[in-house]
């Protein structure tokens, strides 16, 4: 009878040990899916950022291939008054030893030709270039490098602030606009990407008042090495008092 007893037990044992060595596999299974898993979801999220491929690119130093080399004409307007272009830099803001490939050369154009990849694809953006200066903009607020001759400190500006006294828009309440060939948007401008021959405009008017075309709509930008030619964007060409584009475009004064 005690034997009995003692193979029955064994005979449990067994199936028991069978049991739980069945459920490890099943567990080691189903973690191998899920690591697998977020692999993938790690790769497929990394790849939705990758800028890689996508223009503008740098240079290839191992087998010599140039990089891509923009120009972007740029203008910004306050209060009715275009500004002058923000000086030549070629250095970050916040950190002068850092050589940066989305700048200016005081031409009024940015010229873009990224040095790494990080400055390159989806990443060569208006937003960048601001930030390398040292500015900022935004759908509500506005950061540039000079101000207007009536108020040249004042350089920023928030949706509902005043213009200045001696300025075309003068006391009058105004907001954050900007267009691009002469087209206006209405969305964040620092995520605006950067595209070869276009035409940027920011600027701070009242919400009755069109920016206007650029005076360096037309433009050509210093030669950089980039076989610069001459802005022709047919949104910036067309547009003015009654064109289809811009049907409420406002001639504006140049500063000198």
């Amino acid at each position: 009878m005690a034997k009995s007893k003692y193979t029955r037990a064994r005979i449990r044992a067994a199936g028991r040990q069978g049991k739980r060595r069945g459920g490890g596999r099943w567990f080691a299974a189903a973690m191998s899916l899920i690591v697998l898993f977020g692999v993938v979801g790690i790769v497929l999220v990394r790849g939705g950022s990758d800028s890689s491929g996508v223009s503008p690119q740098p240079g290839n130093p191992t087998t010599g291939a140039p990089g891509d080399h923009w120009h972007t004409a740029l203008a910004a307007n306050i209060c009715g008054e275009w500004i002058s272009p923000p000086a030549e830099f070629e250095n970050s803001a916040e950190n002068i030893n850092v050589r940066i490939g989305i700048h200016t050369h005081g031409d009024g154009f940015i010229h873009t030709h990224p040095f790494t990849s990080s400055e390159g694809g989806t990443n060569a953006t208006f937003g960048r270039f601001l930030s390398y200066g040292g500015w900022s903009a935004s759908e509500d607020s506005l950061s540039l490098w000079e101000g207007t001759d009536a108020d040249p400190g004042k350089t920023d500006f928030s949706n509902g602030d005043k213009c200045p006294p001696g300025t075309l828009y003068a006391g009058q309440a105004g907001v954050v606009k900007y267009s691009v060939n002469c087209k206006n948007q209405f969305r964040n401008p620092s995520d605006v990407r950067l595209t070869d021959g276009e035409v940027i405009a920011i600027g701070f008017v009242p919400k009755s008042a069109d920016l206007g075309v650029p005076p360096n709509a037309t433009d050509t930008p210093a030669n950089d090495g980039g076989n610069p030619k001459a802005i022709n964007t047919s949104g910036c060409r067309t547009a003015g008092p009654g064109a289809s584009e811009a049907a409420t475009t406002t001639t504006l004064p140049v500063k000198p």
